[in-house]
């Protein structure tokens, strides 16, 4: 059995993948020019500087600089190791791995991340087994029964339950001779006094947490049997602790399972809570996630960000949750997302609504009856006060047209008014002069307006081609012209006929040279497989240079030009040092270093007209 991967499969897979297929599940991109742009996934940015080439097969951002084929950003976005994007690329595919390495699977990676996630896959089939094949998972399971989730409910969440003893999993990993200091970083034990581990979660129903590719990194556990007066107090829920794969604030829950929908229906509904998700899934909203426990980050809003441009907040209809929903559009503020915001009645949270309405009632509340967050701060605005009372009325109006003067459209501006004034019985013309009352106010009271504020802005964003325009003539020649070989192999032809041709810097030598070599061993050698084969510290720059503009064709008066700035940047460079030793041998009155250093310069003049002649 042959532990690597043969090339030729390798280079199958490459070809029947488009990249933009895999690359979209975590960027959304859009059509500009020749190429598609989105957002980074590896960095956080405001302008999408993030370049996708269908043409080419290979992405690029012109920000932060990473860029690559389809296997390398698999391994750049998941942590992976070469061969384990290769298998995760032909799974995609649908494409069988060669029957000589059928065994040589992810599994037989030794990396941190690989070993982790690992483990919390095998958990969490630990687990989902004991729920529904054993007698000791049937009280967890009548539990879910109970809160009506379906069988296909369940196994679509791959929801399962720990056991009371405390070395189930122990026991279970001892049995897989697994390192003691894998097992105690894994975030799935906890250790006693004497050293010793014990399971984490104990006589809890399991929700396992994904990543955004879909590997399980962490667990909620939510305790099944309720604690009597005379024990300690247990959390309801217990989250696993941050790991190596696992950090809260840059997790969302269902988002991996959800992406595919989000995408379709245009936007994502954002949930307080793992069940408040389960249950809208199971009602027909399946484009829900929810944050890890802890308020909205710019970290998740950012990953949806990356997906689409529409969030609609559904949290619970109690005070803590309208606080919250309060919280996350005040985040939301500075984005550039589309927001809605569901209020669910009486006070409900999303699974006691399903309940008391039904699934088709709440499918009709998110999808048709989502409130503008304007709209939504009023509503909610108006519950603090008595609208029966005047002194009440007042202040209210006050605090919604400070809501309504930050609206942007004057027809929104306009229906807020009219609701406004229907609400407290008053005129709507009076609604609008108290308004234009308060615009006046506020222009008075704001500062100068910063008139470079525009440009700045303009300014700020990504320059795709800044980093091109700053190099010097003979960096943007030596650019050129490895993308011109890249596509023509023919230029090398040109290269040979000049014997002293070097490229001056040497990354682009080391770059020349490792093409020439496998352009020899591979015909028709593209940029996409090349960037596999070029030294790591060499990639990123090799997919700079593919993705530069440039025209379809070239001409040999083109490439003979950056040759020769090329090979004469070296020269001039030596004419430069001459004069200026010779300016120096004058100074100090050395009259015949002053002659040597002319007679030298004089020659290399002569050798140059003689190479430009």
């Amino acid at each position: 059995m042959s532990g690597k991967i043969p090339e030729e499969f390798i280079e199958d897979v490459r070809q029947k993948t488009n990249i933009v297929d895999v690359i979209e599940p975590y960027v959304q991109l859009k059509k500009s020019g020749r190429n598609l742009f989105g957002l980074c996934p590896f960095h956080e940015e405001k302008t999408p500087s993030f370049s996708v080439s269908e043409e080419k097969q290979i992405f690029h951002c012109f920000s932060c600089g990473r860029g690559g084929n389809v296997f390398k950003f698999l391994m750049e976005i998941e942590n992976l190791s070469f061969p384990e994007a290769v298998i995760k690329v032909a799974d995609f595919s649908g494409i069988s791995l060669p029957e000589d390495y059928q065994a040589v699977t992810v599994q037989n990676s030794n990396s941190q991340f690989s070993l982790l996630k690992q483990d919390y896959q095998a958990a969490q089939a630990l687990y989902h087994h004991i729920l529904l094949k054993t007698t000791t998972g049937e009280p967890a399971l009548k539990y879910l029964q109970q809160r009506q989730l379906s069988l296909e409910t369940i196994k679509h969440f791959q929801i399962g339950y720990a056991p009371k003893e405390n070395k189930t999993l122990v026991s279970f990993f001892q049995g897989k001779n697994k390192e003691y200091a894998e097992l105690n970083s894994s975030g799935l034990f906890s250790e006693d006094d004497a050293g010793n581990l014990y399971d984490r979660f104990r006589d809890r129903v399991m929700f396992p947490i994904t990543d955004q590719s879909g590997n399980i990194v962490a667990f909620s556990g939510r305790i099944l049997t309720t604690a009597t007066a005379t024990d300690q107090p247990i959390a309801k829920y217990l989250n696993s602790p941050e790991t190596e794969i696992f950090n809260k604030g840059q997790t969302l829950f269902n988002l991996a399972a959800a992406k595919k929908a989000i995408r379709e229906q245009g936007e994502v509904v954002l949930f307080e809570g793992f069940m408040d998700v389960i249950s809208a899934y199971q009602a027909g909203v399946v484009n829900g996630v929810a944050s890890m426990g802890t308020s909205l980050t710019d970290q998740q809003l950012y990953m949806l960000n990356r997906i689409t441009k529409r969030i609609v907040i559904c949290y619970d209809g109690d005070t803590p949750g309208i606080k919250a929903a309060q919280r996350a559009l005040q985040l939301l503020k500075s984005t550039n997302f589309d927001v809605g915001v569901v209020v669910i009645p009486n006070g409900q949270d999303p699974d006691e609504f399903i309940k008391a309405q039904g699934a088709p009632a709440f499918k009709t509340l998110v999808e048709h009856k989502s409130l503008t967050p304007t709209a939504f701060m009023i509503k909610y605005l108006s519950q603090q006060y008595d609208l029966s009372n005047d002194a009440d009325k007042v202040e209210f109006l006050n605090g919604a047209l400070e809501y309504i003067i930050q609206v942007q459209s004057p027809v929104e501006q306009e229906l807020y008014l009219g609701q406004l004034a229907d609400q407290l019985g008053i005129s709507k013309q009076a609604v609008q002069k108290e308004l234009q009352d308060k615009q006046k106010t506020q222009k008075i009271l704001q500062p100068v307006a910063d008139y470079g504020k525009s440009q700045a802005v303009i300014n700020s964003q990504a320059n795709h081609d800044l980093g091109y325009n700053q190099l010097g003539s003979v960096e943007k020649s030596e650019r050129n012209l490895l993308n011109i070989i890249f596509h023509f192999p023919e230029v090398v032809g040109i290269l040979d006929k000049y014997a002293d041709f070097s490229f001056v810097h040497q990354q682009y030598q080391d770059i020349f040279d490792c093409w020439l070599r496998n352009s020899l061993l591979q015909t028709d050698l593209t940029v996409a497989q090349f960037v596999d084969l070029v030294p790591d510290n060499l990639r990123e720059l090799v997919v700079t240079i593919e993705m530069m503009e440039r025209p379809a064709d070239y001409s040999e008066d083109e490439v003979r030009d950056y040759i020769d700035n090329i090979r004469h940047h070296e020269q001039q460079q030596q004419l430069q040092t001459y004069q200026t030793q010779i300016k120096q041998a004058a100074q100090i009155g050395d009259a015949q270093q002053e002659l040597q250093l002319t007679m030298e310069l004089i020659a290399l003049r002569k050798k140059l007209e003689s190479q430009n002649s």
